[in-house]
Parts: C-alpha cells; structure tokens; sequence
C-alpha cells in the first residue's frame, strides 16, 4: 500500500518529461511488490528491474545518457549482486557506486550534455535520492521521521529545455492526469504520437500521468477526453522559456491572459502570460491554449452552459515566477484589477517564495486591450533600459492615464452570466438602448453611458468613445472585437481620421471579457499622454 501511495503522489506530481519516467518506475515498482509484506535483498533487486522495464516501456522512444540509463545500471547491479549480499547496506552501497558511474557516463552517450558540459540533470535527481536513502539507512532512525519537515519543490527549471534538441514544430510542454477504469496506456501512447513526440505515459489502468511535446494542446486534451477523465492541465511554452534563459533584460514583465494584444507585441516585449482557467460545465480549458477564441464563440452560442472563467491556480503562478527568478533580477507583474479579481493576491503570494532584487505586482485598473496599452509603456520603458524605479512609475502613470469602453451587441452574455436580470434586459431592449461599459480608477465595472437605436450602433459607440476623450491628447489607441472585424476596422478609420498623431493597435476579445461581452462585441481603450 505505501508504495502505491508513493506511486500515486509521484504521478500527481511528476513534472517534465523525466518526472513522469520516475512516476513510471515508482509505479512499476509498486506493481511488482504488490502484496509483499517483507522483502529479501533478491525479490527488491528483481521489483527494481521490473520497474526500469516499466520506466522504458512509458516512453514512445527511450533514449540512453538519461535517467533511464542511471535507473538501469542501478537496478542491474543490484540483480548481479543481491545474491552476494544478505544485508541492504552492503548491497545499496554497491549499487550506489554503479549509478554514480552511470551518472558520469551519460555526457558519452548524449552529445547535447556533453556539448554543455555536464550530466543529465535527471540522473543527477535518481543519485541524489539514492544517497539520501543510504544515509539514512547508515544513520537515520524510523522513530525520528515524524520530525521531518517537507522541503519546497523548486519547479523554476525544465529539463526539457535544451536549446540545441528544441524542436520548434511541437513547442508546446504539455502535461496532465487521466484517471478512468479501464485505461489502456498503450492506446493513450499511440494516440499521443499522432500528436507530437517526447511522450511519455506512466502510471497503471487507473491513473496516469501524461507528457509531450505538441503544436496543438487543445486537440490533445479534446482526444484525451475521450479516452478518460483530464484534470491537472498544464501547457508550458518551450519558447518563451527559451527566450527567457537568453534573454538580455534584467526585468520580466508578466500579464495574465486578460490582457489582449496583437502577439507581435507580446513577443517584442517578452511578455510572460499566466492563462486563466475557463469552463463550459465540468469541461475545463486554459485560456487562449487549449481553446481557440473560434472555438470560444462558436461554444458560446451554441453550448447549453454559459462559460466560466476561474483565476489561475496559484501553482502556474507559482511555477511562472520560480522560473522567472532564476532568469532575471526583477519582476513587474500587471494584471486584472483587485476588485475584480483574485489574481493580484496569487502573484503576491507567489512572491513570498522567490528571491529578485525587486518585484511588484502593479493593479492594472483595466481590462482586455487597456490593460495590454499599460502593458506597452511598461514594456517601452523596459525596452530602453530605464530602472525598476521607472519603469513602475511609468507603469502605475499609465493605469490612471487609461481608459477602456466596451460596447455590446446583445446583452445575451450578460443575461447568461447572470450580470443583469431578464427584466432589464428585456427593458433595455425595448428601449432600443445600446449600453457601453467602462472599468473605473477602483478597478470595478459600470456605465459609461449608453447609445440609441439599434442601426449603426457600433458608429454610435465610437462616436461616444470620442466625446468621452474631448480635447485631451492622445498617445495610443486599442482596439478589439470579438469576431466583428468589420466593426472594428471600421472604428479603427474613424479614430485614426481624428486621432492621427496616436498609435492603434488591434486584436481580438479573448475569452476572459468575452465571457461576459459576448459575440460581436467591440472594445476601445484610450491611452492619454
């Protein structure tokens, strides 16, 4: 029972590819002691080559100088020598030694460790494990473990992230738990290698744990449901993890994916983006990955449940931000406002566990492309190299120098997420009223008026748009539509006509706002000098 219990934790658990090749070997190793109560120094030397076997057999294509080739050596010295040994001390001690050479050997079998210089990091982690176990078997007392206190995971590296093996067809680490009654690991392997490579599947027929490299996240997780039911999602970007470990910067600005901009200008910046969690029902995806913003209003309008959206979990922030410090000095995060959200507080819990020069996490006090106007004078500021001290300053100017409007097609979406009641939906219907939205400088969600007549309503909303800026000076303009190009193209002549000295930038209304905006609704944010 304990080393399935073991199991179990490792498979929730695993990250990266060689976390889930050491689930596998847990889980193979419980299988093969599977009612044993005690064991002789040969039945564990067999349970250990059992579970190598295991590990090997999670993978699609195993390679050696990994961990794979540490376990191996490992539990091959034990199968030569448990008949020579009665105690386990003697006989792990010898092991010990066999896995370290192994360890040393694994730069001669992978070109890309010995290209760095170094061991595979992985078989490093076995070795450390191996020497804690026979330090406490020589000095540890099983009386005493009540005492021990549990380290913190550090998950800021990825062993998956080595720049010259970086295959940029299927960019996307992808992760996640499958639990069923019946499930066959080989059909989930072989669905998966359609999909992309470095899978690894490891757990047993009723929990596993899933990884791989892939293009498409969304599709996975879509044939994977099929199969059994998905929770732990997790997708991280090997690119922008690429690009943070060379990048020249010193100061990492992070959004969550509320914020809407063109990619072009996510990339220039190197914006790093913490995905908010949507739901239709019991179906969970990760914001702007694992559902396209199609797919989004398509479901929209078609699904029987009105979507969710939930703040990240604070393990992503967690994860995000570990990684983050272990690349750069500092950290400026800017997100959806306090009062509308939770997220603010992970990020400042977040913080507590990582050591930088200097970090904040800046109330956006906006939403969809105006937070994403504030986000670019933050990254401007970074850009030419001003100090922390500046760019925070110029970040908090412009979240009092932003305004955002939202202008509505329908009030359906609202009426769904239950914002207004049908009476007065009903009401502003009949009344032929075009209300438009606006978020205010305490980060809260009300009206900036309303507009007349349902024919060129959204001319009406610019026009409004417009007289809210009066004769004040305009520095940049966004604009967004959730699938209404026409509108915003539209909107985007008219503006530029009167404003043409300011720069406009466009996107698309993500998921977050268009939960509660709905289809065809059109956004304006208005950045002032």
């Amino acid at each position: 029972e304990l080393s399935q219990e073991v199991a179990n934790a490792a498979i929730d658990n695993a990250r990266g590819n060689s976390g889930a090749i050491l689930a596998q070997f847990f889980q193979g190793f419980a299988e093969a002691v599977a009612g044993k109560a005690k064991l002789s120094t040969t039945q564990f030397a067999e349970a250990t080559a059992m579970a190598s076997q295991s590990a090997y057999l999670a993978l699609s294509h195993p390679r050696e100088g990994t961990i794979l080739s540490v376990i191996k050596s490992w539990s091959t010295c034990l199968r030569e020598k448990a008949g020579h040994y009665r105690d386990y001390l003697s006989l792990m001690e010898s092991a010990l030694h066999e896995a370290k050479a192994a360890l040393k050997y694994t730069p001669e079998q992978l070109p890309v460790l010995k290209k760095a210089g170094v061991v595979d990091a992985a078989g490093q982690g076995f070795v450390d494990i191996l020497e804690g176990i026979f330090h406490f078997m020589q000095h540890g007392n099983l009386r005493e473990t009540h005492k021990l206190e549990s380290l913190p995971i550090d998950p800021a590296g990825n062993e998956d992230l080595h720049p010259e093996t970086l295959n940029l067809d299927y960019p996307f680490c992808t992760e996640c738990v499958m639990t069923g009654a019946n499930l066959n690991r080989q059909t989930v392997m072989h669905e998966l290698e359609q999909h992309g490579d470095s899978v690894v599947v490891a757990g047993s027929s009723q929990h596993i744990k899933i990884h791989l490299h892939t293009n498409q996240p969304g599709q996975v997780f879509g044939r994977l449901k099929s199969l059994g039911q998905v929770s732990q999602q997790k997708v991280d970007d090997m690119r922008v993890q690429h690009r943070a470990a060379t990048d020249p910067k010193t100061i990492a600005l992070v959004v969550d994916s509320t914020c809407d901009l063109p990619p072009e200008i996510f990339d220039r910046f190197h914006v790093h983006i913490i995905p908010v969690r949507l739901n239709f029902g019991d179906e969970e995806f990760i914001d702007k990955i694992t559902i396209s913003e199609e797919e989004f209003y398509q479901r929209l309008l078609t699904d029987k449940f009105h979507p969710k959206t939930s703040q990240p979990p604070l393990g992503d922030i967690k994860r995000l931000l570990k990684f983050l410090a272990s690349h750069y000095s500092s950290i400026i995060s800017i997100n959806v406002p306090r009062n509308s959200s939770g997220t603010i507080q992970g990020i400042e819990a977040g913080f507590k566990e990582i050591q930088v020069a200097n970090k904040v996490a800046v109330d956006g006090l906006s939403l969809s492309i105006g937070t994403g106007l504030v986000v670019i004078e933050a990254g401007e500021a970074i850009e030419a190299g001003e100090s922390f001290e500046n760019v925070v300053r110029r970040t908090n100017e412009a979240t009092q120098k932003t305004d955002v409007y939202v202008g509505l097609d329908s009030m359906d979406a609202i009426l769904r997420g239950g914002r207004v009641t049908d009476k007065k939906k009903k009401l502003i219907e009949a009344l032929h009223l075009n209300p438009v939205l606006t978020m205010n400088k305490t980060g809260f969600v009300g009206s900036a008026g309303v507009t007349f007549g349902r024919r060129h309503k959204f001319e009406k909303f610019v026009k409004l748009v417009i007289k809210k800026i009066g004769n004040r000076e305009v520095k940049r303009i966004g604009i967004v539509h959730a699938v209404n190009p026409e509108a915003a193209e539209a909107a985007k002549m008219t503006l530029n006509q009167r404003f043409p000295q300011a720069e406009i930038y466009m996107s698309t209304v993500g998921p977050a706002l268009g939960v509660h905006a709905g289809r065809k609704a059109l956004g304006v944010a208005v950045q002032f000098v």
